[in-house]
């Protein structure tokens, strides 16, 4: 993979200037890395905010969406393969927290170099995570579901054509998630912080995310905000200072 197909998965939103340490994010089922956008802002100047760009969406908009994840993650490890030696973090939201978990997984088999931290939110510990909802729905109980969630605008939810173009990525981004069952594994070693929303409705709840203790022989930290699944909507920048503070921590105290 030459870096100019590495830069395909990767879109940029740091300030510019050379950063000491990369922030490497993962949106939920059907978003897109715009998400990220204003993050550089809330984060230390020194913190760089690399979004990954999946296939099915944005400007990879005509690329069918991946469904397995062994070929997602096989194409990040190679993407990352191509970027510089920095030191770097993992952060992924809902189904983003799932692919960022294994992603962890593949770089250590890969013999490179691991996160300095792991930030998950709005999922639960792989070991609890159990049915994925919208997976075998029609589109009518989809758009549903989505509607009990919040965070997705009603200008979608109501528009049939803009539905026709964003249920099959959720689809394919709910089924990679899905189709791959627990397997246990040796524990990461690199610190986890789990972030949740206190009344979220779906099997992200404070209680099912506390499992990813379970992941890692390092430090663990649990932060519980108020709201749903989509409590980010709300609480960003308390989210972004938790993470910024993370990261600025010396490693010899993490």
């Amino acid at each position: 993979m030459t870096r100019a197909t590495a830069d395909r998965w990767l879109r940029r939103y740091h300030r510019g200037g050379t950063p000491r340490l990369r922030l490497y994010c993962l949106h939920y089922a059907g978003g897109s890395p715009s998400m990220f956008r204003d993050w550089p802002a809330l984060l230390p100047a020194h913190v760089a905010v690399e979004a990954f760009m999946l296939p099915g969406r944005d400007g990879r908009f005509r690329e069918p969406a991946l469904e397995r994840m062994d070929a997602l993650v096989g194409a990040l490890v190679e993407a990352l393969r191509q970027q510089p030696d920095t030191p770097y973090a993992l952060f992924g939201y809902s189904f983003g927290a799932q692919v960022s978990f294994h992603l962890a997984h593949a770089l250590r088999e890969a013999g490179l170099p691991q996160p300095r931290t792991l930030f998950v939110a709005a999922s639960a510990g792989p070991s609890e995570l159990g049915h994925v909802p919208g997976v075998d729905e029609t589109d009518e109980e989809l758009v549903g579901y989505m509607r009990s969630l919040g965070g997705t605008s009603s200008a979608v939810l109501d528009n049939p054509e803009l539905l026709d173009l964003v249920l099959p990525t959720l689809r394919a981004d709910l089924r990679t998630v899905a189709t791959l069952p627990y397997t246990p594994r040796p524990p990461l070693a690199v610190p986890i912080h789990a972030f949740s929303g206190e009344a979220d409705p779906t099997s992200a709840n404070p209680e099912l995310m506390a499992a990813w203790q379970r992941e890692t022989t390092g430090p663990f930290r649990q932060t519980v905000f108020p709201g749903g699944h989509f409590f980010i909507d709300d609480a960003l920048p308390e989210l972004a200072a938790a993470i910024g503070a993370d990261l600025d921590e010396p490693a010899a105290a993490r």
